[in-house]
C-alpha cells in the first residue's frame, strides 16, 4: 500500500509543529511538509506530488489543546479564525469552496482505529480544516486528518504517536488487501 502522510510547518508564534516533528518517526511512507496557508497548502500538496497515486493519504496537524491523538471524521465548508495563517490572511466565516456541501466525511475504514485513536467531528476552521476539506472532496475514500495533540517537545510523545499512526495505516493495509 503506497501512502502519503502530510504535516503542517510552523505558524503563527511557534518555533516548531507537532505535526511535523511527528513525521519525522513515521518510517515506510511518503512525507510532504505544507506551509500553514489556507488553499495554497493544498495546491502546495497537488503541485508536489500526484495524490492519485496513493491509496491513502493522512494528514496531521496539531491541536494542542487536545489531550489524545484525534481522527476527524468530517471536515466543514467553512474557514474563520482570530489568527493569521502564515501569509497573514484571516478568514472570518468564509465558505471553503462556494459550491461545496457543508459537510464531507470520510469514506475510509475507520473500524477497530477507536483502539488507537480518539474520534472527532469538529477539525476546527483553520487550515487543518481546510486541508481536510480539499482532500475529501477528491479523495474522501482515501483521505483522513488525524490531529497531534500537546507534547511538550518530547520525543518520547512524538515516538509515540508516530507508532499510533504506523498501526493505524497497518489497519487500513490489512483492510484492503482483502
Amino acid at each position: 500500500m503506497k501512502v502519503l502522510v502530510t504535516a503542517f510547518k510552523p505558524f503563527y508564534k511557534s518555533i516548531n509543529n507537532y505535526s511535523m516533528e511527528v513525521l519525522e518517526y513515521i518510517k515506510n511512507v511518503d512525507k510532504c511538509i505544507l506551509d500553514v496557508i489556507y488553499d495554497e497548502a493544498f495546491i502546495e500538496l497537488e503541485s508536489t506530488t500526484c495524490l492519485f497515486d496513493y491509496d491513502l493519504i493522512i494528514a496531521l496537524g496539531e491541536a494542542r489543546s487536545r489531550k489524545e491523538l484525534t481522527l476527524e471524521l468530517y471536515a466543514n465548508n467553512i474557514a474563520s479564525c482570530s489568527i493569521a495563517d502564515n501569509s497573514g490572511v484571516i478568514k472570518k466565516e468564509e465558505k471553503i469552496l462556494n459550491d461545496g456541501l457543508d459537510v464531507l466525511k470520510t469514506n475510509v475504514d475507520i473500524t477497530n482505529l477507536d483502539k488507537i485513536v480518539t474520534f472527532s467531528e469538529d477539525a476546527g476552521k483553520f487550515v487543518c480544516n481546510n486541508l481536510y476539506y480539499h482532500l475529501l472532496t477528491l479523495y474522501p475514500d482515501k483521505s483522513l486528518f488525524i490531529h497531534i495533540p500537546e507534547c511538550n517537545n518530547d520525543e518520547n510523545m512524538y515516538t509515540k504517536y508516530a507508532k499510533q499512526i504506523e498501526k493505524i495505516i497497518e489497519i487500513i493495509g490489512e483492510k484492503n488487501e482483502i
